[in-house]
């Protein structure tokens, strides 16, 4: 047993010899997403492998199908200079990797989990019961009456907010769990030592501080538009149930809402007016078969139905 440090104190962790690859593979520049999941797919394959040497990793990218030039970019992972440039990330935030125990299993077996997930906080966070909250970046002040309604009796149930530090309804979000003293992550699409929008910056440091501020990108790494979708996949996949409180049609929430059904997740929606162009995506999706949300107990009884039983 070895331990991970959180801002607030050292947490148990599992020592596993291929963990370097992967804290390595984040910081190849031209490696993405699907040439990630393939090296996991295949190492889990392969469970006697515990040191990955450039001869195993030829023959991953051989029975995986990797490109010649990715398996060029991947021999990188060998060089003394990444080895330096991880050294650097983790003097900055704390690393947990997919081959790590504290990883959250809810993640991990998803359809396309990150191999490393940077993180500033307590990772006890990931633990216990998780909604993800999404909506509107230009809330309504319904939104915002809807969210102050159902909100506080769900925190007060210990269930921790999940949501993406954008403008409105993430911010409210994060806001109801800090006013109720509950719990809150934070899943943002940039390294952790930028904010976006800025003037969330105060919000940031306290949840990096008190809770949990978590990201795919590795220190340094600036806000690009695809990075927003790809974080919505992390929000929806750490969560049980995903609350979409207000959403216009071609809304990013529903992106979010779209993972969480592709994942078997729940989806929750706060029916909105009829007249309301942010509610045209929440009322599409009850009636393609979202829950409805009318009250707390409502959320409640999804995301806690297994501690019910």
């Amino acid at each position: 047993m070895f331990y991970k440090k959180g801002v607030d104190g050292f947490y148990p962790s599992t020592p596993n010899i291929i963990e370097p690859f992967f804290l390595r593979l984040p910081l190849l520049t031209g490696v993405g997403q699907q040439t990630r999941r393939a090296c996991w797919h295949w190492l889990t394959e392969h469970p006697t492998i515990t040191a990955l040497t450039p001869a195993d990793l030829n023959r991953l990218c051989q029975e995986a199908a990797i490109s010649t030039d990715r398996t060029q970019l991947l021999q990188q992972v060998f060089t003394p200079q990444l080895a330096k440039h991880v050294t650097e990330n983790q003097r900055h935030t704390g690393c947990l990797t997919i081959v790590d125990a504290a990883y959250p299993e809810q993640l991990r077996e998803t359809y396309a989990p990150p191999v490393v997930l940077y993180y500033l906080g307590d990772l006890r966070w990931l633990t216990g019961p998780q909604l993800a909250v999404v909506g509107s970046r230009q809330p309504s002040p319904y939104a915002l009456r809807a969210m102050r309604r159902l909100l506080p009796q769900v925190v007060r149930q210990q269930v921790c907010l999940v949501s993406g530090l954008a403008q409105g309804v993430d911010t409210l979000a994060h806001q109801a769990a800090l006013a109720h003293r509950g719990k809150t992550i934070a899943v943002i699409g940039t390294g952790l030592d930028h904010c976006y929008p800025a003037g969330n910056r105060d919000l940031m440091t306290e949840l990096a501080h008190h809770h949990l501020v978590i990201s795919e990108y590795p220190w340094g790494t600036t806000g690009a538009r695809h990075h927003f979708p790809e974080r919505n996949r992390i929000i929806a996949g750490l969560s049980q149930s995903t609350l979409v409180v207000e959403a216009a049609r071609h809304s990013g929430s529903l992106i979010t809402a779209n993972i969480a059904l592709q994942e078997n997740r729940n989806v929750l929606a706060v029916p909105g007016s009829l007249d309301n162009p942010n509610s045209v995506g929440t009322n599409e999706l009850i009636l393609a078969g979202a829950k409805p949300i009318l009250n707390s107990e409502h959320i409640i009884e999804e995301v806690l139905v297994d501690k019910r039983l």
